[in-house]
């Protein structure tokens, strides 16, 4: 056994299945003992977060985690162990992929200080998740968001966790069967037609993506647009992807400036990618679907 933890003891990546430890103990040893190299860890099939806290505080360089095929409904145990808080260890995660979580419904860790220094967020196949950013959290360090077959997201996020992604590079979400609006203005209710129109006259945006170059909309059959009254500002936008989302008639309210966008690449099921731009992008994502709708619309 103590061969065993000092081969443990050297791992940088390790891969767990929920039948090959009851515990964190097996693989970590008894008395609270931490492990500084592991850097990689993938915990399949667990029926509860307990163990994965275990590993979490105990592991103070872990940077990347995934959990596969697990089933719970949050990330956080109901009742943290005394064992657990006496730890005091929180890893600096950087990557968190999460896949196959039939029963997930919320991201969240304890005191959401794991989830603010994430730079690389993957979600697939989580049916029931219905919020992807707690309200409580600043990921202010995400650049790489993707989410697939994520059916229970009618919006991928708020206004305010939106002004958050201030290093955001690249947003792909593909497949999920409900997603009606990218970004939703949570306030929209308190805002009335004057107001809108200030926002269109002031020249201030209400979300500026300073970072962000690509972004990628594939079959998600509700989306009606990117936003339906929020203003962006996309400086850095390179490559927009948008296909199979019928009933996309406008990208936002406004886009105030898109100065290294060029083209919006459309795929349909059977065809060749093709390449769009007429003016501006609102007035070319109602091109493409008047096109789509009445393909003998003319547009002025």
């Amino acid at each position: 056994m103590i061969y065993f933890l000092q081969v443990i003891d050297k791992l940088k990546s390790m891969q767990i299945e929920s039948w090959h430890a009851k515990s964190s103990s097996s693989y970590m040893g008894e008395n609270n003992h931490r492990r500084d190299n592991l850097e990689e860890l993938c915990l399949s099939r667990l029926m509860s977060p307990d163990i994965l806290y275990s590993f979490l505080h105990r592991n103070p360089n872990l940077t990347s985690l995934s959990l596969n095929k697990c089933s719970f409904i949050d990330t956080v145990p109901l009742i943290m162990s005394p064992e657990i808080k006496n730890l005091g260890v929180v890893p600096k995660l950087k990557n968190l992929k999460l896949t196959d979580l039939p029963d997930l419904e919320m991201i969240s860790f304890e005191g959401d200080i794991i989830l603010e220094r994430i730079e690389l967020l993957i979600l697939k196949n989580c049916p029931r998740l219905v919020n992807i950013m707690p309200s409580s959290v600043s990921l202010t360090h995400l650049t790489y968001l993707e989410v697939v077959n994520c059916d229970g997201l009618k919006r991928l996020m708020t206004l305010s966790a939106a002004k958050n992604l201030v290093q955001l590079d690249s947003m792909k979400v593909i497949n999920c069967e409900s997603m009606e609006e990218i970004v939703d203005n949570e306030n929209i209710g308190e805002v009335d037609k004057t107001e809108e129109h200030e926002y269109e006259n002031t020249g201030k945006a209400d979300i500026l993506f300073k970072q962000l170059k690509v972004i990628e909309l594939v079959s998600l059959k509700k989306l009606n647009c990117f936003s339906r009254s929020c203003v962006f500002e996309f400086p850095s936008l390179e490559k927009l992807v948008v296909s199979a989302c019928p009933k996309m008639d406008k990208f936002s309210g406004n886009v105030k400036s898109t100065p290294l966008l060029q083209t919006i690449f459309v795929v349909h099921e059977k065809e060749k990618k093709i390449g769009y731009w007429k003016d501006d992008l609102n007035t070319t994502i109602q091109e493409i679907y008047q096109e789509k709708v009445c393909p003998y619309a003319v547009i002025d």
